[in-house]
């Protein structure tokens, strides 16, 4: 059995699992994109049914749209698997065409996952905000902040637990289940999906029952990451000081403008970790160099979003490791903080790396992991002070009373990187 451990963030992105075959790739801007979905919207609506009841009373049967619209997710949901956007399908934009355009279910799944691919690419000019960058004494001062917040409120929030979804995707061949042939037209399908109760307390992320290198459960986890909680944040804005970073542009998040910068770590100054394992030893190590967005909060320098690249070398058994990273508001008792909310990750599993089993791959496997961190809830306890009556000679008003020693809230759900992924064996 083999696996990857990548120390940093990672974030993996999530493909469809819809056949693509009678649907040749094809590369779209976001513009184009919404055209497609425009033409599918504007086709005309068939009729509501009329049907007569006891009374006489005519009403419409109101299953039609419902009909139609299910036709015409069947029509755009291989239409959009089989789209490569050529720029970021960004997540306000996203849910601008599902709201504008009333989209199924199952389109909106295709459609994120669609976003989840293009994580990694430029936003179109259109969407990037019409402001002046910023001088470079704010800059300056913009990025001394940020390196402030990871160390003193990333890496320091407040004890609590929360729940973490991860759903794996690759591009390996799949068994059909009537014929159990193998296909190689499949595209990204889903391989599983993991649940598991993350910790993070004093400063530390703990998973729940981590699993040794050699546990056949492991199987089931695929790429795993770690790392979203600040470590990822705090090497690379570490390694970026021996790299380069600069301005980039302005755009709009869900939380308001951000800054976005453009950032490079050459080899020989990355402490960015890349590790293959087989069986329950390391095959492959490495500290490559890598590049990236980092998006920041103007005001405060918190890392609303952070992408990265890593540099592969020819031959080595893992390649196009690559992460993205959101963040969001997130309450924890009677405190706000920024938490991760999703992240991305991706891996291409070469031919020369570790056998599946007993079997060698005939071709490179491209891997992805989803994450979703939800349920976010902050460690609480409380103490009950009861007053001793013999001792004092008289009883305490109400007999007893109670004092809190911190509070335990139930936070607002999140919807969604990582340091240590996992590759599946």
């Amino acid at each position: 059995m083999r696996w990857l451990v990548l120390i940093g963030i990672l974030v993996l992105l999530a493909l469809p699992a819809y056949s693509v075959d009678s649907h040749p790739t094809e590369k779209l801007t976001v513009a184009q994109l919404e055209q497609i979905i425009a033409q599918r919207a504007a086709q005309p609506r068939e009729p509501a049914k009329k049907r007569a009841t006891a009374s006489d009373e005519i009403i419409d049967i109101s299953d039609g749209d419902l009909l139609q619209q299910l036709d015409q997710d069947d029509e755009l949901i291989p239409r959009i698997a089989a789209t490569e956007l050529t720029e970021r399908l960004s997540t306000i934009t996203m849910y601008h065409l599902i709201g504008k355009y009333n989209l199924g279910a199952h389109v909106q799944q295709a459609l994120e996952q669609l976003a989840d691919r293009s994580a990694l690419l430029k936003l179109p000019p259109g969407e990037q905000l019409n402001k002046p960058p910023p001088d470079a004494e704010t800059q300056k001062a913009m990025l001394q902040q940020s390196r402030a917040y990871v160390l003193s409120e990333l890496s320091h929030l407040p004890n609590f637990v929360a729940n973490q979804t991860t759903t794996r995707f690759d591009d390996s061949p799949t068994t059909l289940k009537y014929f159990q042939t193998m296909t190689d037209h499949a595209g990204f399908h889903r391989v599983g999906t993991l649940q598991r109760t993350i910790t993070f307390q004093d400063g530390k992320e703990v998973t729940a029952s981590p699993l040794a290198i050699n546990d056949p459960k492991r199987k089931d986890i695929g790429l795993e990451s770690r790392g979203e909680f600040g470590t990822e944040a705090a090497v690379v804005l570490m390694d970026v000081e021996k790299g380069s970073i600069v301005f980039d542009h302005w755009e709009q998040s869900m939380a308001g403008p951000v800054a976005d910068y453009r950032y490079s770590v050459p080899r020989e100054s990355s402490h960015y970790e890349v590790t293959d394992a087989c069986q329950d030893h390391v095959s492959f190590h490495d500290l490559p160099g890598y590049s990236g967005e980092i998006a920041l909060d103007s005001r405060s320098g918190a890392i609303l979003r952070m992408t990265l690249v890593t540099e592969s070398n020819p031959g080595d058994p893992v390649s196009h490791v690559a992460s993205v990273i959101e963040y969001g508001p997130v309450v924890l008792g009677n405190r706000r903080s920024i938490c991760p909310l999703r992240s991305l990750t991706f891996m291409v599993e070469e031919v020369n790396g570790c056998a599946h089993g007993n079997h060698k791959l005939q071709k490179p496997v491209a891997m992805i992991n989803q994450t979703i961190f939800s349920n976010y809830h902050r460690f609480g306890s409380s103490a009950t002070i009861i007053f001793d009556e013999a001792q004092n000679g008289h009883t305490a008003p109400g007999g007893s009373q109670e004092k809190p020693a911190s509070g335990g809230e139930k936070t607002a759900p999140a919807t969604p990187l990582a340091s240590q992924p996992n590759r599946r064996p």
